[in-house]
């Protein structure tokens, strides 16, 4: 810059500043300096910016695609040449106004300040400032109506990454009722399903608190005709459909959005808001969200179908399952039945001719009492009281045998829980005569109406793993173990419950939820199928009772089954 120029603006009243668009170079004069009190040096830009911070402009323009540009950018980057009023704060109590005009001449670009703070108060300047708010207003609006379709068109964006990330209807329908309350500041929402032909029931609502005066929503023909074709119907309304009771609180305008699966309509979304007019912009962006919301509609219809018939299918193979397991356990009962009803017969034969020659000895015992020696005839009583006694006991575990398989009990029927039980010990007494102590807690109980032999067979196998497992644990620790079993039988509330306890290995953390899962079994190869507490908790169900157990692997194990049967009539 040359010398003459810069005395020319350096002898100026009034602040001037001077930017070299090619160096990027600031030059200000001394009045500017003593007005704005600024340190502004050549090349200073950010000076410059701080500047614009104390002043506050009725009119300026803005490049609305950048949100950080401010009126002083304006100023010093456009090239045309316009005037502007600014106000600026010089202190807390103290403004000063100022005319900026600003031109180019060739590389530098001339922002002028002329000071207008006293001439405010002359009536010309007044109505022109007052020209400006109301330009500013006008600005104001467009700029404010802008920045709202801007954040319409967010949430509308919000709406249809949250709906192409999920299949929940419930989540999708929440989202975009609470999305829409805020685009609307909107009362209340319903979501209604279509029940009929101008019907519609309420299925979601927003906010949650919102009252319903009506679950069924009625609007007319002309209105459903709208709706059909895919437009959005508004109206101003002080009731909230055709048929309703009472009267809302505040007349507002009523969306009604429709929602369209293939050509049908499935349902609406009815918004209710203080604002008198909806505007053509803001029924496209409805419509929009109304095609969003009934395509995402559509793929979670098709995904709840697909789900449903997998759902059924594995109901399907579920059952199959069980009907299989009832059919390999009834297979089971029938052979056993069959083995158990074969033997006997070939058992009772025998014995019958045992029985009878005991008989016969005892008589002839009694005849040739005088003729022989006193101890050899206590040698033959001695042997005909064993043999007796052998056969009684015989006969009894053929007649219990008999009993626990009762292949001719195919009903429910009467029975004493406490007796189902010795009879199954019974079965079991070769197994725990010697090593295990069975304790029997049995209280006075009813006789309930059940499947005895389906019971007993479930005491059968939670007896016999207690057994086996008792069995174990001995295996392990040489021999020295006291086994035992304490049975608990009692009355409590509408059911009778069976406790079955004993202190073998117990049941390991991980096997705990695999338990009662057919197929599952701890035992070896060829010892275990994996069915018995399978069908254990089969049976209980379809007593309509419960079985659950708790076991303890460390410090005193233990393994308790508890069975919850209801003692009135399933």
């Amino acid at each position: 810059m040359s010398t003459l120029l810069r005395s020319f603006y350096h002898n100026l009243k009034e602040p001037i500043i001077i930017y070299d668009s090619i160096a990027g170079s600031f030059y200000r004069n001394r009045a500017f300096k003593s007005v704005f009190n600024s340190a502004l040096e050549k090349g200073e830009l950010i000076e410059y910016k701080r500047l614009g911070y104390k002043f506050y402009f009725d009119f300026c323009l803005l490049n609305s695609e950048n949100i950080n540009w401010s009126p002083f950018d304006d100023i010093l980057y456009s090239k045309k040449s316009y005037t502007t009023y600014g106000m600026y704060i010089e202190s807390e109590r103290r403004m000063l106004y100022f005319i900026i005009k600003a031109f180019s001449i060739k590389k530098y670009r001339i922002i002028y300040f002329y000071d207008c703070t006293k001439e405010l108060e002359c009536k010309k300047i007044m109505e022109e400032n007052e020209k400006l708010r109301t330009q500013n207003l006008q600005f104001s609006n467009t700029n404010s109506k802008a920045q709202n379709q801007a954040v319409k068109m967010a949430l509308l964006n919000r709406i249809s990454t949250t709906l192409s990330q999920t299949l929940d209807i419930d989540k999708m329908v929440n989202t975009a009722l609470k999305e829409l309350s805020l685009i609307f500041g909107a009362n209340k929402l319903y979501f209604a399903k279509r029940t009929g032909e101008n019907e519609f029931l309420i299925e979601y609502k927003y906010p949650e608190k919102s009252e319903i005066n009506d679950n069924i929503l009625y609007y007319g023909k002309k209105i459903t005709d709208i709706l059909l074709s895919g437009k959005i119907h508004t109206g101003f309304f002080l009731k909230e459909h055709e048929k309703a009771k009472n009267p809302m609180k505040t007349s507002a305008t009523r969306i009604i959005m429709p929602m369209v699966k293939q050509g049908d309509l499935f349902g609406i979304i009815v918004i209710f808001t203080p604002k008198k007019n909806i505007a053509e912009a803001e029924k496209e962006l409805l419509l929009s969200i109304s095609m969003q919301i009934s395509n995402a509609f559509l793929g979670a219809y098709l995904f709840a179908q697909i789900n449903n018939q997998k759902e059924k299918l594995q109901k399907t193979l579920n059952e199959l399952k069980e009907t299989q397991l009832q059919l390999i356990n009834s297979e089971k009962m029938a052979s056993l039945g069959q083995l158990i009803a074969s033997v006997a017969h070939e058992i009772n034969t025998p014995l019958a001719s045992i029985s009878a020659n005991n008989e016969i000895l005892k008589k002839l015992s009694k005849k040739i009492e005088t003729k022989i020696n006193g101890d050899i005839y206590e040698l033959i009583e001695g042997a005909l009281s064993v043999d007796y006694e052998a056969i009684k006991r015989i006969t009894n575990l053929v007649q219990s045998l008999k009993r626990f398989v009762r292949l001719d009990e195919t009903v429910v029927q009467s029975a004493d829980i406490n007796k189902e039980l010795d009879l199954t010990l019974e079965i079991l007494r070769h197994r725990t005569k010697k090593d295990i102590t069975i304790i029997k807690n049995y209280g006075e109980i009813p006789e309930i109406k059940c499947y005895p032999n389906m019971l007993n067979q479930v005491f059968l196998n939670i007896l016999m793993n207690g057994i086996q497992s008792i069995e174990k644990e001995k295996a392990a620790n040489s021999g020295k173990y006291k086994g035992e079993i304490q049975i608990l039988t009692k009355k409590e509330g509408d059911n009778l419950v069976i406790k079955i306890t004993d202190n073998g290995t117990g049941i390991l953390e991980a096997d705990k939820k695999k338990i009662f899962t057919a197929g599952f079994t701890t035992k070896k190869i060829g010892e275990g199928t994996g069915l018995g507490l399978a069908i254990c908790k089969k049976i209980i169900e379809k007593h309509k009772g419960k079985i659950s157990f708790t076991s303890k692997t460390k410090g005193n194990k233990s393994t308790c089954f508890t069975i919850l049967i209801p003692i009135v009539e399933f």
